[in-house]
């Protein structure tokens, strides 16, 4: 609970306005400027869109919105919305008995997961929209509504799409997951992360900013559950997917000299691991089997591993070229160093028979870095930068061998 001193203090020098309209009320309500970001007051917000916020125990609050609510916790920058974690700029806080929350939550979670809400950053507006405010709402260059559903980042500019005959289709894959939380991090610091939350977050504004792009998506989890290694390969060759990205958040070996200072972006395509840090990273993120009960009786046949490895095979240079490219979009804005194109024996890439990456976004064992992938502003970014990467190498594609496709 923050002390009401610390709170005021927090809440000094309020930046703007926002608007939020309702089906039959409109507020102006204050943004507040606090040490951590631009937040807003829940109770008014919610209110004109016809939701409410609810106290509960220990600190906890219910915030409902038409189509969606999120269980959010003082002090704790994540927030649930049914069994999907949802990373928050800020922590929520109270001041005089209200809850505040980062106008990240309202701005760009609600309309994403909502259901009927709009954010016109333009206008500094959240509103309720009719189908005549949607029409008017997708023809305004800062808001664009992308197929699939949610409204795409506000301000986002105009982005390369590919120029085939048909629409391509991407295998979006959110690493971990369920019981499974792949890495926890970082050390040292005063907060925890978890690499299933943010491979989750940044997968979806993957797909989402892939769609703004006019490439069709299938994520292999779009929740908090296991999906087993092998079937997430599966399912992108069931769906004749054209690209299959796997996103991870990296962690350092405890053993090296400075693990907490490990940082670094990198991207691995499938082959036999070279190195002993691609053999390293190989077998952390194939630890995830263990999560698994089902045994494959196929394995073993010398036949079946003969056709996995030529059609493999086939797409061994894609899958460089794909890597090559995401390194070359991701270090345009990722802070941490290069740290190239790798290759590893990944079970998630291997039933993937199409050009196959598993990108590490960042080192989540790192203070730094693990602040920086779990700020939604940086997923987007990062989402943003693999999607350029996506569609650059579909249209290199497309050029080098026509766009009749595979």
């Amino acid at each position: 609970m923050i002390a009401p001193l610390l709170a005021l203090l927090q809440l000094a020098a309020p930046p703007g306005m926002l608007t939020v309209r309702g089906a039959a009320q409109e507020a102006n309500v204050p943004v507040v400027e606090t040490n951590a970001g631009p937040a807003v007051r829940a109770d008014l917000v919610a209110a004109p869109l016809g939701g409410r916020v609810r106290e509960l125990a220990g600190g906890r609050y219910v915030v409902s919105f038409p189509g969606v609510q999120f269980d959010l916790t003082e002090q704790v920058p994540f927030a649930r919305s049914g069994e999907d974690v949802v990373p928050l700029a800020a922590a929520p806080f109270t001041d005089d008995g209200k809850l505040y929350v980062p106008l990240q939550l309202v701005a760009e979670s609600l309309p994403h997961l909502g259901s009927g809400v709009l954010y016109d950053a333009v206008h500094a507006e959240l509103r309720l929209f009719t189908r005549e405010r949607v029409l008017a709402a997708s023809t305004t260059p800062a808001l664009r509504v992308s197929r699939g559903g949610s409204s795409a980042s506000s301000g986002r500019r105009d982005v390369a799409r590919p120029t085939g005959a048909r629409r391509r289709l991407v295998v979006v894959d959110a690493g971990h997951g369920g019981p499974d939380n792949g890495m926890t991090g970082p050390l040292g610091g005063s907060f925890r992360i978890q690499e299933k939350d943010i491979t989750l977050a940044v997968s979806k504004s993957l797909a989402e900013a892939l769609r703004v792009r006019g490439v069709d998506v299938l994520m292999t989890r779009t929740r908090d559950t296991l999906i087993a290694l092998d079937d997430r390969g599966r399912i992108a060759n069931q769906s004749r997917g054209d690209l299959f990205i796997s996103v991870h958040v990296n962690a350092a070996s405890p053993t090296w000299k400075d693990p907490a200072g490990a940082r670094g972006f990198e991207t691995y395509f499938l082959a036999e691991a070279k190195t002993e840090e691609a053999r390293r990273v190989e077998r952390m993120e194939n630890e995830a089997v263990r999560f698994e009960t089902r045994v494959e009786a196929s394995r073993g046949d010398p036949l079946s591993f003969i056709m996995n490895d030529m059609a493999q095979n086939e797409h061994l240079r894609e899958s460089s070229d794909l890597a090559t490219t995401i390194q070359a979009q991701l270090g345009a804005m990722h802070p941490g160093p290069d740290r190239g194109v790798r290759q590893a024996n990944f079970a998630v890439l291997r039933n993937s028979f199409m050009p196959a990456v598993l990108v590490e976004i960042g080192f989540g064992t790192n203070p730094t870095e693990a602040s920086f992938l779990a700020d939604p502003r940086r997923q987007r970014a990062i989402a943003d930068a693999i999607a350029g990467a996506a569609v650059e190498y579909l249209a290199h594609y497309e050029r080098r061998v026509g766009t009749g496709g595979r």
